[in-house]
């Protein structure tokens, strides 16, 4: 029976996206000089791309043209395609910790039989891609479809309806398919009673404050939007329902690289899912290292969590969070074809060896001590055989709470949450995360 609810934002709220430290001026001439010269020797319309490093703060960066005579701002939105699928994999974690539903679910517990489609796959197969379920964008003539009444409302039972024979039983293989995102926002739906879009803005949106994120042709979209690019043709006069439509929970939303780049950092620092939820978030499987609307990849010979999106029209982009350092990248792109995550590896390149970088370079040889972690109050520091000049307190926004040179800290009066301990000694200057509770 379909489980009638009211979903309650949670009271998480975070605070201003500016940092209270100024932005290295040469880093980020350094990142701006680097997406202006992608642009060029790419011939690129536009690039929007943002930054976030841990203890460091945060840069912009624009460069090119939504269209003639219109610069891209950094206000401007551009559609961010399959990076909506995170946002469609969060919501529905969030619905397993209200005990709304539980992640090996089946389908047939929500939803009617389909064609193709074995009523016994599970949530958590949908969101992992191991269904075996065929792609539904992969039909004959789906495109077409799209662009023979560019208004046309699609509705995702509809288009499930179009889905051809499964390519291997559930949970026998991985293969990535917009048609377990779609299923998944369904299976959302009639467990809640209300509408998808509904629940993104209750659960996830308004709680952090994303007002320039929004799931086009369900809401409005509030602000500018850059002028999409397809093979060197402005589409902006093609109307999107039809194809934004279709995409729906795998890839309708639009937003900025500025409010991406905080999405990805209250999600990665504890902000938004518990921890048993984010253990299953990033649980990765199959050939595409795959969790829930992420995947694990290495770039530069790190470990990086990211996800990738374009869509007819075009945009492009790119989401990317540097496990060892914090650091989260955002890159969008007018433009398809383009590979928007190759400039995110670039950016990240550019952070990495700047002078500014305080991360793997400064690794200790003897690692420092910190304890209790988690704390809820004092927490002692030893680094052997090296001398503490100061020590620095930042919150995960970055603004500074506390510098000492003591080798005991104080964090009783903060509020919860994780912190940033940055030991700065002759030899280097070492930052590690702090739990307090």
């Amino acid at each position: 029976m379909k489980k009638i609810i009211v979903l309650i934002a949670s009271l998480l709220t975070i605070s201003s996206f500016g940092l209270a430290q100024t932005f290295d001026p040469v880093l980020a001439d350094e990142l701006q000089d680097k997406i202006d010269s992608i642009r060029i020797a790419n011939n690129l319309r536009g690039i929007s791309a943002c930054v976030i490093y841990p203890g460091v703060g945060n840069w912009k960066g624009v460069t090119g043209n939504s269209h003639t005579g219109t610069p891209i701002t950094s206000d401007m939105l551009f559609g961010i395609a399959s990076n909506t699928k995170l946002f469609t994999g969060v919501l529905l974690l969030k619905l397993a910790e209200g005990n709304i539903i539980q992640m090996d679910d089946s389908l047939h517990q929500y939803l009617p039989a389909f064609n193709n489609i074995d009523s016994n796959i599970t949530i958590r197969q949908l969101l992992n891609h191991t269904t075996g379920l065929a792609d539904v964008t992969s039909v004959p003539g789906y495109p077409d479809s799209m662009l023979t009444d560019p208004n046309r409302v699609f509705t995702a039972n509809e288009l499930i309806t179009w889905v051809g024979p499964p390519l291997f039983s559930p949970g026998s293989n991985w293969s990535y398919c917009n048609t377990n995102y779609l299923l998944a926002a369904m299976v959302a739906e009639s467990a809640t009673g209300q509408s998808y879009v509904q629940l993104l803005r209750d659960s996830i949106l308004n709680p952090l404050q994303l007002d320039s994120t929004f799931l086009d042709v369900y809401e409005p979209l509030q602000f500018s939007v850059a002028h999409p690019w397809q093979n060197n043709i402005n589409n902006n006069s093609i109307p999107r329902t039809s194809i934004n439509s279709a995409a729906w929970a795998s890839g309708a939303m639009y937003s900025t690289s500025g409010e991406m780049t905080q999405w990805y950092h209250a999600l990665m620092n504890d902000q938004v899912l518990n921890p048993s939820s984010f253990n299953e978030l990033t649980t990765f499987v199959g050939s595409g290292n795959y969790g829930m609307g992420i995947s694990q990849n290495t770039a530069l010979g790190r470990t990086v969590w990211t996800h990738g999106g374009s869509i007819w029209g075009g945009y492009s982009s790119s989401m990317m969070y540097d496990t060892a350092s914090g650091i989260v990248i955002c890159v969008l792109i007018n433009q398809n074809p383009t590979q928007a995550y190759q400039v995110s590896i670039l950016l990240l390149s550019t952070l990495l060896n700047s002078q500014v970088a305080l991360y793997e370079n400064t690794i200790p040889t003897n690692p420092l001590a910190l304890y209790p972690n988690p704390t809820n109050g004092i927490v002692q520091i030893e680094l052997p055989n090296q001398n503490i000049e100061s020590i620095l307190i930042y919150d995960l926004q970055g603004l500074l709470k506390q510098q000492t040179n003591e080798s005991q800290v104080n964090l009783s009066n903060y509020p919860d949450g994780m912190y940033l301990i940055n030991v700065q000694t002759k030899q280097g200057v070492y930052i590690y995360k702090i739990n307090k509770k």
